[in-house]
């Protein structure tokens, strides 16, 4: 079940209050590109909008509405209400970085990687690195951030990202990157 901290409950409710249109409660979209990139959101549910097979979460003054679709990646998920320099807004928590389905196999091992290692290691560039999908024992990766359109990311990938998944994980077999590097934003470096 989804979990909504004090804060975002109050939020919510006076989003609610101050629409104009009769709202019942709000809903929680989830959708998975991959079992490792998951993307939420939040609607606001009229009476007509509420489904049938919806999972009907009620709180103090609202209701949740989670789809058949959305139920599997909103467990453990935290809701919470955030101020920050670059605005305030909700913001989903604690999502899993491993679905419980891949724990204990190689998907597992190369976030672990990902996160401890290979991240820190770019984050100083801007850039970051994301699990999309495992088959088999061949890696599916996305880089974004600096990284994506950077000119230097085939040598990142090959020289930094393949031997650090390859030492920590000798079992995989290929690393694929998908990233679209002809739309990144802001690189690095840019070859000119």
């Amino acid at each position: 079940m989804i979990k909504i901290t004090d804060l975002a409950q109050q939020k919510i409710r006076d989003a609610i209050e101050n629409n104009s249109d009769p709202v019942i409660g709000i809903r929680i979209l989830a959708k998975a590109r991959s079992p490792f990139q998951v993307s939420y959101g939040l609607a606001f549910v009229t009476e007509k909008g509420a489904g049938e097979k919806d999972k009907v979460i009620s709180f103090e003054g609202f209701n949740i509405y989670v789809d058949d679709s959305a139920q599997q990646h909103v467990d453990g998920v935290t809701l919470d209400f955030q101020d920050g320099l670059h605005g305030s807004g909700f913001k989903f928590l604690d999502i899993p970085r491993v679905p419980k389905e891949y724990v204990g196999t190689i998907a597992e091992k190369v976030v672990r990687v990902i996160d401890e290692e290979i991240n820190p290691a770019i984050a100083s560039h801007g850039g970051f690195v994301s699990l999309v999908d495992v088959k088999g024992t061949d890696v599916i990766i996305q880089m974004g951030g600096g990284c994506q359109g950077c000119g230097m990311a085939n040598v990142t990938l090959r020289d930094g990202i393949e031997v650090a998944l390859k030492n920590a994980v000798p079992e995989i077999s290929g690393i694929y990157d998908v990233t679209d590097h002809a739309n990144g934003k802001n690189p690095y470096y840019s070859p000119e």
